[in-house]
């Protein structure tokens, strides 16, 4: 009798582990290899060991770019072209953002269920409350306080090029 009621509780134990679990766990477990795999092969073909770097230019490229374009008073030079042209061009306070950019998470981890450890990502709702991605494109202010979006082609600089365009706005 007792054999008969641990077989009961191991097959409710067993049941009810497998309720919890889901095709995307199991999906995202053999994500989690693929990746593992993935970074395997990538350290193989490194030239040196990453432990032996001992200065990153590229680290160092994006240090100041993030302190020259992190600057709410700083001004750039937007020169938006079409089909390879420069068109015109804009002076901007600050830089260039992506209009898929948000202040928020675009991700949220739920549990699937009350009784297990069962989780899904799911998509998050975006700083206006609503779901699906934004329009393509970028942004910025120009220095008279005008916002411009565009999802034309653009170079930005911190100092003016020597371009003969028409100025814009």
């Amino acid at each position: 009798m007792k054999r008969a009621l641990a077989g009961i509780a191991a097959l409710g134990l067993v049941l009810g582990l497998s309720a919890c679990s889901s095709p995307q766990s199991n999906a995202q477990s053999e994500g989690q290899k693929l990746t593992e795999q993935a970074f395997d092969q990538q350290s193989k073909a490194v030239p040196y060991p990453a432990s032996e770097l001992r200065s990153s230019l590229e680290r160092t490229n994006l240090k100041e770019r993030l302190i020259r374009t992190n600057k709410p008073t700083a001004q750039g030079f937007v020169y938006l072209m079409s089909f390879g042209k420069v068109i015109g061009y804009y002076t901007v306070k600050g830089k260039v953002s992506s209009t898929q950019s948000q202040m928020t998470t675009d991700q949220l981890i739920v549990t699937n269920c009350v009784t297990c450890e069962s989780r899904s990502v799911v998509n998050a709702p975006g700083d206006d409350g609503s779901y699906g991605p934004n329009e393509s494109g970028i942004f910025f202010f120009t220095t008279e306080g005008q916002m411009v979006t565009t999802n034309l082609d653009y170079i930005w600089s911190d100092n003016p090029i020597s371009i003969d365009v028409p100025k814009l706005g």
